[in-house]
This record gives C-alpha cells, structure tokens and sequence, in this order.
C-alpha cells in the first residue's frame, strides 16, 4: 500500500512539472506551408502546373493561379505548334532513317523551391526537343506574397542601385570561384549584371539567382544558380 501511494505521489509531481514548464507553441512560430497541388493542362501528361488551393484569402489563391494558368496556356501554344510540326514532317525520307530526329518533344513542368510564412516560389522548366543534339529547357521564375497575391520581383528585395551592385559582385566572385561550373574566361561576364529581370527564387537564407542554359555556363550546367546570402544586400 506505501509503494502505491509512493507512486501515486511521484505521478502526481511529474504532472505538475509538465503543466507548469511545458509552454504551448505560439501560433506564429508554426509554418503551415500553403498547399501545392499539380494539374495536367487538357488532360495532356506532358504539361503539367501549379494550383494554389489554401492561400490566406481568395483573392491572393484566385491571382496567384491565374498567373500560372497563363503560363501554361503559353506553354501549350508552342506544345501544339511543334506537335502539329512533327505530324508533318512524318512523311520526309530523314524520318525513316533516323526516327529519332523527327520526334519532337515539348514537356512543362515545375518546382516548388520555397514555400513557408505566406511566401512562395515556383521554377517553371519549359523543355523542347525539335531535333539536333539535345533539347533545350527555359526556366520562368515566379515569387509570391500570399497575403496579397502580388508577385515579387527582385526590387521588392534589393531597393537601390548599391544593393545590385553588392548582389553583382557577389554573383561575379562565385562565379570566378567555381569554373567547373560556370564559364572559365572571364571575359563572358563583361556585361554580366543582376537586374530585376534575372530569375531567382527565395531561400531561408537570402534569394537564390538561377540563370537559362548558357547564360552563365555551358550546356552541362544546366540552370546554375548562386546563393546570395541576406546579409550581401541588407
């Protein structure tokens, strides 16, 4: 009986630590993120898109998806060109020697690179096969304030000509650094410069540049991109 009423106690002051030390999480401090989900445009599996179904309001989801429903209209525009090219160049004698050459691709699809405390950043690949050693991949960058449905460019980060300059030289510096990834001659970036049109996405740690095949490097490298750390421009 002494043991029981022993336990009884020890259980009693263990609750009372957990209830008097044990805080509840802040409701700001969790990062639900919004919610993604992907779509096929017509039915087609080669084009695939975002759709936004839990913004903070109607208004921000309803502005942020007809932006990427514009996109993948565009993206089916150049599908059904290039699909109505190939039926035609079924019956040239290059197709029967060489397949391959006559089967032309065109494929949509995206990334989600950020998504958390209402921010949001998505990466479109547009790739296109049309003959020729390789296809080719466009990337189209899109970043969004999901309390207001605006879309963010790079001057809602970077707000003055000095703060291009940090960001410039920062990219030019990593670039010098790594030529196994970017061009080696360094005169390929005589006029290489961050503008509010160079593609980036947000990161926990600052914006991330990412760059089309060749801009910056060869084909190998793909979309390189470059960290550039809060503190560069801030």
């Amino acid at each position: 009986m002494k043991k029981q009423t022993n336990l009884f106690i020890l259980t009693l002051s263990v609750l009372h630590i957990l209830i008097f030390t044990i805080q509840p999480i802040p409701a700001s401090a969790i990062k639900t993120p919004n919610v993604v989900m992907t779509k096929q445009y017509k039915n087609i599996e080669n084009l695939k898109y975002p759709t936004l179904i839990s913004a903070p309001n109607n208004k921000a989801q309803n502005q942020v998806n007809k932006i990427f429903l514009q996109h993948i209209k565009h993206s089916y525009k150049r599908y059904f060109k290039w699909m109505k090219e190939m039926e035609k160049m079924k019956t040239d004698p290059i197709c029967k020697e060489s397949p391959s050459v006559c089967k032309f691709e065109y494929i949509t699809n995206y990334k989600v690179k950020f998504n958390s405390n209402n921010k949001l950043s998505i990466i479109f690949n547009d790739y296109q096969f049309t003959g020729g050693a390789h296809g080719n991949t466009v990337i189209s960058s899109y970043n969004f304030d999901l309390k207001s449905g605006n879309q963010l460019t790079l001057d809602d980060f970077l707000t003055s000509e000095r703060e291009y300059e940090k960001v410039t030289n920062y990219a030019l510096a990593y670039m010098k650094k790594h030529p196994e990834i970017f061009y080696s001659d360094s005169t390929e970036f005589a006029d290489f410069k961050v503008t509010n049109e160079t593609n980036f996405f947000l990161s926990d740690k600052g914006i991330v540049l990412i760059f089309q095949q060749y801009e910056v490097g060869p084909y190998v490298s793909g979309n390189p991109s470059i960290l550039i750390p809060t503190s560069v421009f801030q």
